[in-house]
């Protein structure tokens, strides 16, 4: 297979692998065990470039188990956060491992090309669904995450087929699924940052009203939680008592 067609399905299969690392290497070794020399040239060229390593039986067999294990727990609300933390940095892992593959009969620089491909597009969408999983589980209901993680698994689906079929295609909608993946990644960092900046200001006033009311008490004063919390809200110097304050 040439270069850039090899490239190509990089692009591809590193995007699905973004969103199902083990299907995409299960679904690939199945079709490179399944489809005959006697298929139309493009896709039996495509058959063959898959590595004897994703093909093998038993690379195959875990890579089911795995593949079944991981849609099963991806639809589990907060377990599938939980798997995130690692899974994160895995796919692209995947990604890149399938990419040096698909280039390995190209020669090594090609293999090297593909490979940063492949771990590149993962990536890309890896943070983007990691960041969709963590906004879908603040939904209560477990409707969302099972409509989020069914969309997934059918975009995994749809990619390896293409990166099989037809790979332009595959790296069109892998390029399209990068895309996505990196706005719903930026989305992410900003609502947590956000959230974290809420969240630390709330810490600061709490702080501060603990000392102005320690300050009204050493002044004499015996104001509480909600005349310390005015107090700062109103932009008042916490560590500064009021003569009010001190007059009561």
């Amino acid at each position: 297979m040439d270069p850039l067609t090899a490239s190509l399905m990089a692009i591809g299969s590193g995007s699905a692998a973004g969103l199902r690392p083990y299907f995409t290497v299960l679904a690939l070794g199945i079709a490179g065990l399944a489809i005959p020399d006697t298929a139309p040239e493009m896709i039996a060229s495509a058959a063959r470039q898959i590595p004897e390593s994703i093909t093998n039986p038993w690379v195959l067999a875990i890579c089911a188990v795995l593949a079944i294990g991981e849609a099963g727990l991806d639809k589990i609300p907060f377990l599938n956060l939980s798997m995130e933390t690692v899974s994160v940095w895995l796919r692209p892992v995947f990604g890149a491992l399938v990419g040096i593959g698909l280039g390995a009969n190209s020669g090594v620089e090609v293999a090297v090309v593909t490979g940063l491909l492949g771990a590149g597009s993962a990536l890309s969408v890896s943070l983007g669904k990691s960041s969709l999983t963590a906004a879908t589980n603040v939904v209560p209901e477990p409707v969302t995450q099972w409509v989020r993680s069914l969309i997934e698994d059918f975009g995994a689906l749809v990619l390896v087929l293409a990166a099989v079929l037809l790979p332009v295609l595959a790296a069109l909608l892998g390029l399209a699924a990068m895309a996505i993946g990196f706005l719903l990644y930026r989305m992410f960092r900003k609502a947590y940052r956000s959230l974290k900046s809420t969240f630390g200001n709330a810490k600061d006033k709490q702080a501060a009203a603990r000392v102005a009311r320690e300050a009204q008490h050493a002044a004499g004063g015996n104001a509480s939680a909600w005349q310390s919390l005015k107090r700062i809200a109103s932009g008042t110097d916490p560590g500064n008592p009021d003569p009010a304050a001190k007059r009561g």
